[in-house]
């Protein structure tokens, strides 16, 4: 029973949790069928907890790094204000495609800006204290880079949110030898060595860290 603790743990709060719509459903079958990579999205509740974070921190102006198929942008601007904007970053042109799709599809699609190319590059062009929010779900090697252009870019008061902070529950290793595991756990560390931010880890779906500038 034991072992089995944690999928009845985590059935229960899905069954707790508001329903997502009917487009992201749709959204995360195709990505299934197109990629067998649907677990790469984020799924009802760490979604969930995201838009109540937009919608109490009154963000207006929001980054995602790491589209993917734009499950996750959906839900950002779902819970953006009628005026808000997303801008996502995506290097995977398939992937692009599917998500503006979506986008296209979506009554929020209109608030989202998807720019294909290197994050970084996008990045560097956002202005200095300009946004309120920062999603970064990408290629984990370059997590401490995002993050620290996240906190150039974020408002006093603005949040990052950051996924697979577990990856995959490698890091609890005694000896990591997985690569991405090594990158996520020297990032987990800096984070905690930051004295620009205060932050909380959860351990929600592969572990979320939340992370706030001052």
């Amino acid at each position: 029973m034991k072992a089995d603790i944690r999928d009845v743990i985590d059935d229960y709060i899905d069954a707790h949790t508001d329903d997502v719509s009917s487009l992201l459903q749709d959204l995360m079958q195709e990505t299934e069928k197109l990629t067998g990579l649907a677990r790469w999205s984020i799924g009802k509740v760490e979604g969930k907890l995201m838009q109540l974070l937009i919608k109490i921190s009154g963000t207006q102006q929001a980054v995602e790094v790491g589209t993917f198929t734009g499950y996750s942008a959906l839900v950002i601007a779902e819970a953006l204000p009628d005026e808000g904007i997303l801008i996502t970053c995506e290097s995977n042109e398939a992937y692009g495609e599917i998500a503006q799709r979506y986008f296209n599809q979506s009554p929020y699609g209109k608030k989202i800006q998807l720019i294909l190319g290197p994050a970084l590059d996008t990045l560097k062009e956002i202005l200095e204290s300009s946004v309120g929010f920062v999603f970064i779900d990408a290629d984990k090697p370059s997590y401490a880079v995002y993050f620290d252009e996240a906190i150039r870019i974020l408002q006093p008061g603005g949040i990052v949110f950051v996924d697979n902070v577990f990856w995959r529950n490698k890091i609890f290793k005694n000896k990591i030898t997985n690569e991405n595991a090594k990158a996520i756990a020297a990032f987990n560390e800096k984070v905690m060595r930051d004295d620009r931010v205060e932050n909380v880890m959860l351990s929600i779906r592969d572990g979320v860290y939340l992370i706030r500038k001052k």
